[in-house]
């Protein structure tokens, strides 16, 4: 029941404590951006790091070094990889996660790919892949091009649910599409963390324009946003922060730095 990994005692005290404070329906998680759309997630007791970028260099609009040490990144109990590419799990993603650590993907495709490069705990992610005391559930993700976004099946998104706490949901690289609403409506997250973006020179968006977002906040007024940026834009930043601040969201919706750590 209690998360395997270096930080013992730590994570027996964290899980008792968030399940104590679950019982009144309280959110305990700990989300720490790193870079794009990579972050550590302690969740109930459980870290997580989503979608590893781990190489330096500032190309593909991301930050010269890790703000977070390569020792930190790699003190997880699980890796997500909601997709496989040089923004979700990059080359140096492949080279210093260690070869056992337990690395949850979208498809056999991906577990194949990973497998390859000598990766032997791989898990596919379903309908509910049960990983200690919690549940994650794989959620479609979609493409936008025009007004008709399309199912990206090289991608998708994760709910993340509990017996006690509130449900996490990260969106992965996704539009907003008409079945999120009723997503969002079940599992009712009280933390939400969906990819922010423009649309590449081919007109085709992976992440969620203003509009999409303040369609996500409108489903659940409750839940707290957390947009990550894939390629690091700061036009595209200041602008949404433009948006949020003129619909009166900013409170709801957060837009994280490199390093900045949020406790809710």
């Amino acid at each position: 029941m209690i998360c395997q990994g270096a930080r013992g005692i730590w994570t027996l005290y964290r899980y008792f404590l968030v399940y104590y404070q679950g019982l009144g329906q309280v959110m305990v998680l700990i989300f720490r951006q790193v870079r794009n759309t990579t972050f550590l997630l302690d969740y109930a007791g459980c870290r997580f790091l989503i979608n590893p970028v781990l190489e330096d260099g500032s190309g593909l609009g991301r930050s010269a070094s890790l703000p977070v040490s390569l020792g930190e990144l790699l003190d997880v109990d699980a890796v997500i990889a909601t997709k496989l590419s040089e923004h979700s799990f990059d080359a140096g993603a492949r080279r210093w996660i260690p070869r056992g650590t337990k690395v949850f993907v979208q498809d056999e495709r991906d577990a194949m790919e990973l497998g390859n490069f000598g990766f032997s705990n791989l898990e596919v992610l379903g309908d509910a892949t049960h990983f200690h005391y919690l549940d994650l559930h794989k959620i479609p993700a979609f493409q936008g091009q025009g007004f008709t976004p399309r199912r990206d099946e090289r991608s998708c998104g994760v709910m993340i649910t509990h017996p006690v706490l509130n449900s996490t949901y990260i969106t992965g690289e996704s539009v907003w599409y008409d079945d999120m609403k009723p997503t969002i409506k079940t599992w009712k997250p009280r933390l939400i963390i969906v990819s922010a973006t423009n649309p590449n020179p081919l007109g085709i968006r992976t992440g969620m324009n203003q509009e999409e977002i303040a369609a996500v906040h409108l489903t659940m007024p409750r839940a707290k946003i957390i947009a990550t940026r894939p390629y690091g834009s700061k036009e595209g930043e200041k602008n949404l922060r433009a948006y949020l601040q003129a619909h009166r969201m900013e409170n709801a919706v957060l837009l994280p730095e490199d390093g900045v750590e949020y406790r809710l």
